[in-house]
């Protein structure tokens, strides 16, 4: 099982946090930058600031759809948190979940060797994972001092648990002999909770200092859940839910459309409102067998088995609950329903238990239910969602509408028909019943985009409103009698005709002769159409709930025009043409990466300035935002650092070449074996003071090395790509088009001729360049090039020029402003990635770098003087 791309992004987002925790040393200006870093401002009108509810605790939020696949998102997160950490002398994990039913299902997959959750564990640390349920902690089965130093502790806990208000959690409270050999070994009474026995559950896990994952944090958020979490002790806390509460550090979004595109959810929503009972049966039934049936001609292609089930909700009803259900399935087995295929999920009635709905063995295509599904219970094969009641009731959808929005196996089928789902209904007041569907979607994380809606055989007496687009609002008639009796022999014809219906679509290989699944195609086509043709802009490519808090600067009209349809070139790898690809693709670093070896490398790394680095700390002086578990000094953590120095000194040399190695383990194209060696050859060549220092503070020796290394790799890439070049393996074509909006968090249209109506905001220098510009005849317009976001000349290193210029002939300048003092060989290198993609590109392109008043000597280097004179005469 493999990561999807926005499951990817939503971890990238969490490492890229975690090394601005680290760089800065503040939770809450890492958050800040992290969004700036994504041009959308934080604070009024933008992100809200974020909000320290654990002072010195980054403490951020993922919001992931239902059907976004959280837990593994979460599993897979945990190596980029504990790599990001200073080195720690056990790693901990607390992982909380919101009920029993999800604190099972989540515990059972992380135990079991052959779910992806734990092979994503165990890949990730070396299989030294152990997996606690709160009563195994408690007596002690296989958790000791020395169990938790060499693995993964990871403590699946119910939110309740370890609430002191409960009877449950205080047992975590109590003295507790099991533990008691823990009590020697947690040598810093500081860490200890006060008025607590130090051999009770609470003070260990305090004393790990665990990460904390809170699976559907929206449920932890009271005063008392806050209490929990502080006494837990955490270094990190990482929340996921679809739907985060107002105080949430939101640092990743997930929306509809990367599902969608990614198959992991049947959307959209298509809505079916129906003029009696009689029709929502039919119709569901109908449906059912209609899905069935592509479902077994898909088999025959793909192999995937799909069974479509039908969720019938009925109306809540206060002590004649089981009344309800009997009529329900009386219902449907006077209809023709073999009873065998039906359950009955309730409260105080269980017919799904220890029930495998996967299994093709499994009879099962109908269930009964009010909520009972709400949590802790996922079925991809549940399609259609069909609520029973009277005309004048709304059933409450949004309990349990995310049930049916799973989609099997997380592929796309070729029917489309099975790529969607279906609720189905019938009453008076349809526009109620929608604003149901909303909140359901809501509460899955999804909006009111992410369905459509049939109104059958209902007068429209208003227009529709903003929120209901295309959906009629109607007057609900007379009150009818409470769930209304329904024909079982007219039922049973209706289901004859559809399954007949069924078999004569699968040999037509078309379901556009049956009307409701014909609208369903057309509405999803509609759906996709929407994603699909959206702008490639950051604008566009962002979150929904991102959008409205971004800056939004669209091209100035007299030049859109022209720049829209630019193409600038960037160095292209040359490929070959085949069947799923073009003959070229956009060249990249792991391109020029391929063939790296550390065995014939110079091991020499100067440590000379390591003591002047470790004496040098750099943290905020404000108690409540410096990330104290992420405090990095020369001395490395003192949470660390204490159990480091009380290892044997035979043992200390391998933990630092197994610190240093972790460390750059990270690079993919480094060999594993290969690291080995070289470490070694490079502790070779250090002197016995060095070495003594490395034993008593690794970290600043690991920063120094993983730095060679970098930069042995930049200059592998940098050889392969001048090879490649005299190969003729790497050209430089059109690539990169502007995009039509830019999204800058700080912006300034002060300059004359700028390309869009507003730019990003630029330092003194650049503005007194951009001015200069601005003021010659020759200059057409000037573009403030985003870092990071905009253009790049893709070389061995990425270039970003910080102004692009268009002139009146038809020339483009790619313009790179330094300072003086920023005369150095890393800008020496981008100078001549810059020359070489010039002379590559064309005459319509120019690449200058711009000092002050320096003139270096080398190629696309020069002074501000020298550079206006050129241009001027351009």
């Amino acid at each position: 099982m493999e990561l999807k791309s926005y499951q990817k992004e939503v971890i990238a987002d969490l490492a890229r946090y975690l090394e601005l925790v680290v760089e800065l040393q503040s939770p809450a200006k890492a958050y800040q930058t992290l969004w700036n870093e994504k041009n959308v401002l934080v604070g009024f009108g933008g992100m809200p600031n974020y909000v320290n509810v654990l002072p010195g605790v980054p403490h951020v939020c993922a919001k992931v759809p239902t059907g976004g696949g959280k837990t593994y998102i979460a599993a897979s997160s945990l190596r980029t948190i504990f790599d990001a950490m200073p080195q720690r002398r056990a790693k901990a994990v607390v992982w909380l979940v919101p009920s029993e039913a999800i604190l099972t299902q989540t515990r059972k997959a992380l135990e079991n060797p052959s779910h992806p959750y734990r092979q994503q564990l165990d890949v990730d640390f070396g299989g030294r994972v152990q997996v606690y349920s709160k009563e195994q902690a408690l007596m002690g089965q296989n958790f000791t001092p020395s169990a938790v130093t060499e693995q993964l502790s990871l403590f699946v806990l119910s939110y309740d648990s370890f609430r002191t208000s409960k009877k449950e959690g205080r047992k975590a409270y109590q003295e507790n002999g099991y533990l008691a050999e823990f009590a020697k070994w947690m040598d810093d009474p500081s860490v200890l909770l006060a008025d607590t026995d130090e051999t009770a559950l609470i003070q260990v896990i305090r004393y790990l200092n665990p990460v904390v994952i809170v699976d559907e944090s929206h449920h932890a958020t009271s005063d008392l859940s806050v209490e929990m979490l502080q006494n837990f002790n955490p270094s990190f806390v990482f929340d996921l839910t679809a739907t985060p509460k107002k105080k949430s550090n939101i640092i990743s979004f997930v929306d509809a459309a990367r599902l969608k595109k990614a198959n992991m959810v049947k959307l959209p929503v298509i809505v079916y409102n129906r003029k009696s009972q009689a029709d929502v049966y039919g119709d569901a039934i109908a449906i059912r067998a209609k899905l069935e049936a592509q479902a077994k001609r898909e088999q025959e292609t793909s192999g995937r088995y799909i069974r479509p089930i039908v969720l019938f909700q009925a109306q809540p009803r206060n002590n004649a609950d089981s009344t309800t259900y009997e009529k329900i399935k009386k219902t449907l087995v006077d209809g023709g329903i073999a009873e065998k295929e039906i359950a009955i999920k309730t409260g105080d009635k269980d017919e799904l238990k220890n029930v495998d709905l996967l299994s093709p063995d499994c009879p099962i295509r109908y269930i009964i239910t009010v909520n009972a599904l709400k949590e802790g219970w996922d079925c991809p094969f549940a399609y259609v969602l069909a609520t029973v009641a009277n005309r004048t009731s709304t059933v409450d959808v949004e309990q349990i509408l995310g049930r049916v929005l799973r989609l099997p196996y997380t592929q796309k089928n070729s029917s489309e028909v099975l790529n969607l789902s279906y609720v189905i209904t019938s009453s008076a007041d349809f526009h109620q019943t929608l604003e149901k569907v909303v909140t359901g979607l809501n509460s899955a994380g999804f909006s009111s985009r992410d369905y459509r809606a049939q109104d059958v055989d209902v007068p429209v007496i208003a227009p529709p409103t903003a929120e209901t687009e295309q959906l009629p609002i109607v007057t609900p008639p007379a009150d009818e009698p409470d769930l209304p009796e329904v024909d079982g022999s007219d039922l049973k014809s209706r289901f004859e005709a559809a399954t007949h219906e069924a078999e004569q679509s699968v040999q037509d290989g078309t379901m556009q002769s049956d009307p409701m699944l014909s609208q369903a195609l057309q509405q999803n086509k509609t759906y996709e159409d929407e994603i699909n043709q959206a702008e490639n802009t950051a604008l566009s490519q962002a979150p929904l709930e991102v959008r409205d808090k971004m800056n939004q600067f669209r091209m100035n009209e007299e030049f859109a025009d022209e720049a829209v349809a630019l193409r600038f070139p960037q160095f292209m790898l040359e490929t070959g043409p085949s069947l799923f690809s073009e003959a070229h693709e956009t060249l990249e670093l792991e391109h020029l990466e391929g063939g790296f070896s550390l065995r014939d490398k110079n091991a020499h790394v100067d440590f000379t300035t390591v003591n002047a680095e470790m004496a040098r700390v750099d943290v905020d002086d404000s108690k409540d935002s410096t990330a104290k578990a992420w405090r990095l000094s020369g001395g490395d953590s003192a949470f660390f650092r204490e159990w480091f120095n009380t290892q044997p000194s035979e043992k200390r040399l391998s933990l630092c070449k197994g610190i240093i190695k972790q460390k750059l383990s990270k690079m993919n194209c480094v060999n594993d074996r290969e690291l080995d060696e070289y470490i070694d050859r490079v502790i070779g060549t250090m002197s016995e003071d060095q070495l003594s220092e490395l034993e008593q503070s690794p970290y600043p020796y690991v920063v120094k090395i993983q730095g060679k290394v970098k930069e042995l790799i930049a200059q592998h890439r940098s050889s392969v790509f001048d090879t490649w070049l005299e190969q003729d393996k790497i050209s430089c074509l059109p690539n990169y088009a502007l995009p039509a909006v830019i999204s800058p968090t700080a912006f300034t249209s002060m300059v004359p001729k700028s390309l869009y109506t507003a730019e990003e905001d630029m330092n003194e220098y650049e503005f007194k360049v951009v001015w200069a510009l601005s003021e010659l005849g020759n200059v057409k317009w000037w573009h403030r090039n985003i870092s990071r976001l905009g253009f790049q000349i893709n070389g061995p290193v990425h270039a970003y020029p910080d102004i692009i210029v268009m002139l009146h002939s038809g020339k483009v300048l790619m313009v790179e402003t330094k300072g003086d003092h920023l005369d150095n060989d890393e800008s020496k290198e981008k100078a001549k990635i810059g020359d070489q993609w010039a002379k590559l590109a064309g005459k319509q392109y120019k690449y200058y770098m711009v000092f002050e008043t320096k003139q270096p000597d080398y190629p696309g280097a020069y002074s501000l003087e020298r550079f206006m004179e050129i241009v001027k005469k351009l």
